[in-house]
């Protein structure tokens, strides 16, 4: 009995499915519902609606954007990003116009022009990545071409391109590698139109030196003005002043009074890095020996020869990035003109017959006699450098004492690494960092000359060098004030 009920009702739902399957085509044919082709048009993931040709949309889109095209001077505007276009088969009845469609996305979303997203990686790997959006990637070569030469000048860049840099003769430089210190990626796509688009070579290179688009801040020059005093005023090293100002060739070139020069901060996006084969002629620091005469009274002395600095010749390996030294490597020395050494005789006679203490004469200079200065006391990058760096030495290599006095800061902490500071009679400190290893401690009395520790790179230093400051009547980077320390040596 329950067998017949089962197939009875299995038999009712076939027949009702049957006829319902009839009465769905009998309309659809009635009113004409059959399934189409068409592009169902997304925006941001969510449908707006339906149309029967893409390339009519596109080609709307296109004719419409007239702004656009005369802004870029192109010849095809695109629709934006996040908008997606996809064929598919529907029942609805709904289809809209080109018109509608680009009137729903125009609100939204802008439209986009073909172009390159230049992506440049920092050397730091703290700093975020930049981007760049060209529509002429030729464009952006030459204004990458235009930033090297603000540090080379286009005829060395030129000669190295083309092998035909001079041989050198007694002193001179060979270029031996110019690269760009930063991965740069240049991928090409689909550049919305509200995105920084670089259209003029000027302006890119301008970002690409000064890392903005600030408008060029400008001096008047004055009665008595130089190009050193200048750039001193406004917080630039000399070299930077001679990049922002590339019509002057060096800091001897002469100013007119109510010229204008630019006297902007530079900070590149990308570090230029040069390194070079380079013969040069240096002076070396005469020494001062001092003899002590019993017969003289103490508090007078007199000079029995006077010193003359020599010439050496350096022959170098140097690299330099944006203009600054940050690594040297001195592969020969050659004397061109001995140093004389300064005699000065010193009276030690005082009534009663006792010496008087022994004073330390003249600054003594606190590397071996085979340095190069990468760095000058001055601005760089906007900030005084207040201490001259001497490389060259190699690693390891002494660092001396530059005058008698205590030591008050032996120590390897934050960027300076391991330093020492000495204090001296005369109201002077003397600073020498980024040390590879220190030999005194605080408290210790050293001698003008003494060994005090070894070059090296620790701390914040770019390569191997010896930061060497001077502060006058206080401790570095406290109340000290800092000094150039050449002063010590003329």
């Amino acid at each position: 009995m329950i067998k017949v009920i089962k197939t009875g009702l299995l038999y009712v739902f076939a027949v009702a499915l049957a006829i319902g399957i009839v009465m769905v085509v009998n309309f659809a044919d009635r009113y004409q519902i059959k399934p189409k082709e068409v592009y169902k048009v997304y925006l941001d993931g969510k449908s707006i609606g339906n149309i029967n040709d893409k390339e009519e949309l596109e080609k709307y889109i296109n004719d419409e954007q007239k702004e656009l095209k005369e802004k870029y001077l192109v010849d095809k505007v695109y629709i934006p990003t996040g908008v997606d276009i996809q064929k598919c088969t529907t029942y609805e009845k709904q289809v809209l116009t080109a018109k509608q469609v680009h009137n729903l996305i125009k609100e939204e979303k802008p439209f986009t022009v073909k172009g390159y997203k230049i992506t440049i990686k920092p050397s730091d790997e703290n700093e975020e990545k930049i981007t760049i959006n060209v529509l002429d990637k030729e464009m952006f070569d030459r204004a990458l071409r235009s930033v090297v030469e603000a540090f080379v000048s286009s005829e060395q860049v030129k000669n190295y391109e083309n092998d035909t840099q001079p041989e050198i003769k007694d002193t001179g430089s060979i270029i031996e590698e110019i690269y760009i210190n930063q991965d740069i990626t240049i991928k090409q796509g689909y550049i919305s139109t509200d995105e920084q688009i670089f259209t003029d070579e000027k302006l890119l290179t301008k970002f690409l030196l000064f890392g903005d688009l600030d408008e060029d801040e400008y001096y008047t020059v004055k009665e008595g003005d130089t190009i050193d005093s200048i750039a001193y005023d406004h917080k630039l090293a000399t070299a930077e002043f001679l990049v922002v100002n590339p019509e002057f060739t060096s800091a001897n070139n002469l100013l007119s009074v109510g010229q204008q020069v630019k006297v902007g901060l530079i900070a590149p996006i990308v570090d230029v890095v040069v390194e070079s084969h380079t013969v040069l002629d240096q002076e070396s620091q005469y020494k001062t020996t001092t003899e002590y005469d019993p017969s003289m009274n103490a508090g007078t002395q007199t000079v029995v020869v006077e010193g003359q600095n020599g010439i050496d010749r350096l022959t170098t390996k140097l690299k330099t990035v944006n203009g600054e030294t940050t690594n040297v490597v001195i592969v020969s020395t050659e004397v061109i003109t001995p140093s004389v050494d300064k005699v000065v005789k010193v009276g030690t006679k005082v009534y009663g017959g006792s010496r008087a203490p022994i004073m330390s004469g003249s600054w003594a200079w606190p590397t071996i006699a085979q340095y190069y200065i990468s760095s000058y006391f001055g601005y760089r990058w906007g900030k005084v450098h207040e201490a001259l760096d001497i490389a060259g030495s190699g690693e390891g290599s002494p660092i001396f004492a530059a005058g008698a006095g205590t030591v008050v800061t032996s120590q390897n902490k934050g960027s300076l690494g391991n330093h020492i500071t000495i204090k001296h009679d005369n109201g002077y400190y003397t600073l020498y960092a980024h040390m590879s290893s220190r030999l005194v401690s605080v408290g210790q009395t050293v001698e003008k000359g003494q060994q005090i520790g070894t070059m090296g790179h620790t701390g914040f230093a770019t390569g191997t060098h010896l930061h060497f400051g001077l502060y006058y009547n206080g401790m570095p980077y406290r109340d000290g004030t800092p000094m150039d320390p050449m002063i010590l040596y003329r």
